[in-house]
C-alpha cells in the first residue's frame, strides 16, 4: 500500500478505518486488489478523501484499462455564471 495512503488510514478513527478497508476489500474482489489500492491512492490524490462511489469509478476505469480522460482544453464555465444571475 503506498505511505500516503497508508498514513491517511493510520490517522482515521476506528470506524472511518474499518469502512474504507471494507471498501478495499470489496473493490479488490471485484477489480483486483492492484486496482484497488491504486483506485483509492488516486482519490485520496485526487480530493484528498475517499468516498466510496468515486473510490468505486476509479477502481472499476483502471479494471477496464480505460486512461484517464484529459481535456486539451482549459474548462471555461462562464457561460453558467451568465445563464444563472439573478
Amino acid at each position: 500500500m503506498p505511505d500516503p495512503l497508508a498514513a491517511w488510514l493510520d490517522l482515521q478513527d476506528g470506524l472511518d478505518r474499518q469502512a474504507h478497508l471494507r471498501t478495499l476489500l470489496t473493490l479488490s474482489r471485484d477489480n483486483g486488489w492492484e486496482h484497488a489500492v491504486k483506485a483509492m491512492d488516486d482519490t485520496l490524490e485526487a480530493t484528498g478523501g475517499l468516498d466510496p462511489a468515486s473510490v468505486e469509478l476509479q477502481a472499476s476505469r483502471l479494471a477496464a484499462g480505460q486512461d484517464p480522460i484529459e481535456y486539451d482544453d482549459p474548462i471555461d464555465l462562464s457561460e453558467y455564471d451568465i445563464a444563472f444571475r439573478h
